[in-house]
């Protein structure tokens, strides 16, 4: 398939809505404070992750989202929860129900996050509990899934 999975669907539903799997990961640092990008296109904060590719695992989407938005290469630890009852809409009018594996990462290198940017990621930043509930943009999805992590209590069927 010569275009991604994403713009085969929209050529053919074009915005409707529809469900879409994704796989994302939570990263903490050594003072136990977890890695959120702000995005590009919602200007928003969010946990690293994104859209699964035709023949492609969670696992591998996972890893594959989180360096191309961080420059972070990463294993998992642990499938943390899966969540599948959130919708979105696009700053574009794309309209979704998300499917999303959430994993807790470890980093394979040095973690080097200043100066990274890219045409999603317009920053990168280590957050604790406390900072995060602080932020005014981060979705509903993105904070139950950090309170989840926080309090190490996963709840089934979201």
């Amino acid at each position: 398939m010569a275009q991604d999975y994403i713009s085969y669907l929209r050529s053919k539903v074009g915005h409707d809505k529809i469900i879409l799997n994704f796989a994302g990961g939570i990263l903490a640092n050594d003072e136990g404070k977890v890695l959120l990008q702000l995005r590009e296109d919602k200007k928003t904060w969010s946990i690293p992750g994104g859209t699964m590719e035709l023949g492609e695992s969670s696992l591998d989407t996972c890893k594959r989202e989180f360096f191309e938005e961080t420059g972070v290469a990463v294993e998992a630890v642990q499938l943390l929860n899966v969540y599948t009852n959130f919708e979105e809409a696009y700053p574009n009018g794309d309209a979704v129900q998300t499917v999303v594996f959430i994993y807790e990462l470890k980093a394979l290198s040095d973690i080097a996050i200043e100066n990274f940017k890219n045409e999603e990621t317009l920053k990168l930043q280590f957050f604790s509990r406390e900072e995060i509930e602080q932020l005014d943009s981060v979705s509903a999805k993105h904070q139950l899934m950090l309170e989840e992590y926080f309090t190490d209590s996963f709840t089934m069927g979201h």
